[in-house]
């Protein structure tokens, strides 16, 4: 195994740690210990040249790449790295990121999911759920450096349009919650770039500091929660508007939220062992969860609550 990066350090960190460091003004993150560990997160993942790539430039022994990334990360954010191993090792390649990508068993993977939402997709929802026990890990993505298969995935993946669509996530998730974006719009650049920098370098205290003030409410009740519902076999995702209370003003539960969108799959009440569940970040939360609590908890930092529905 070559040598590995540290752990939990995207590559972009090197370029954006010293700038968190010397920023006096970084607003500090509020005390919530689950953020954190879900921050934490990360998936080994085992990076390896794709075999017909590879002989056909004669180098069909070159070493695989192995990196513990962190799940809230995107693979725009690791590409130098990976192509910076296989150059060293034995690759002539001029072309910029923007021409590399990614797939695991032969499925192309979208660079502007999460890396925490493509393992649970592409891993653990394509399994049933039995990989929870880690048997899939480290996760064995093929990296490609041609043939881009541009009728299945956005040829735009350097880290700028990584950055730009992250940027418009956030928009939408603060369009749901307040029915406007003027939460985000009347950020100061330094903050919105302190967002994106926190999220690039790994830095928990620079990110959670500003966007904890996009997830609160100032006491007042989100008009919608922003989720996005994912079924098996490439079904269309699911995103509608999702009220965080009922028509008695209560806090509704993920288990009501999901049986809006899945009345077959998630009934309100069990009369048998239950067909499915809904997975966050790797882990099958109770239904009776309040939704609300899970937004504000649970979502990736693009403010999201991303359900991965796991048919049993």
């Amino acid at each position: 195994m070559p040598p590995q990066p540290a752990q939990g350090r995207t590559p972009a960190a090197a370029s954006s740690t010293s700038t968190s460091a010397n920023t006096s003004s970084t607003t500090s993150a509020p005390h919530n210990p689950i953020a954190k560990v879900i921050w934490e997160g990360s998936i080994p993942i085992q990076f390896s040249w794709d075999k017909a790539e590879a002989a056909a430039v004669g180098s069909s022994a070159v070493e695989s790449f192995f990196y513990e990334a962190q799940r809230c990360s995107y693979l725009s954010l690791l590409t130098s790295h990976v192509r910076k191993h296989f150059v060293d090792m034995a690759l002539h390649f001029i072309g910029d990121d923007a021409e590399v990508w990614y797939d695991y068993e032969g499925t192309p993977l979208k660079w502007h999911y999460p890396l925490g939402l493509l393992y649970d997709i592409h891993g653990l929802q394509a399994s049933s759920g039995q990989a929870m026990n880690g048997s899939l890990l480290p996760w064995k993505v093929t990296v490609h450096f041609q043939n881009f298969p541009i009728d299945k995935l956005v040829k735009s993946q350097a880290v700028d349009s990584c950055k730009d669509f992250f940027m418009s996530m956030i928009k939408e998730a603060d369009y749901l919650r307040n029915g406007s974006t003027k939460k985000v719009m009347n950020m100061s650049k330094s903050d919105q770039t302190q967002l994106w920098d926190g999220l690039s370098s790994n830095n928990y205290d620079r990110f959670w500091g500003m966007n904890h003030k996009l997830m609160q409410n100032d006491g007042v009740m989100a008009r919608n929660i922003p989720i996005r519902i994912y079924l098996p076999e490439s079904c269309p995702v699911i995103q509608e508007p999702a009220s965080p209370i009922d028509d008695r003003e209560q806090p509704k539960t993920l288990r009501q939220i999901l049986n809006a969108s899945l009345p077959d799959l998630f009934p309100l009440v069990e009369t048998g062992p239950p067909v499915a569940a809904a997975m966050i970040h790797g882990v099958i939360p109770n239904l009776d969860t309040s939704a609300i609590w899970a937004s504000q908890n649970m979502s990736y930092p693009d403010n999201f609550l991303h359900l991965v529905i796991i048919i049993k």
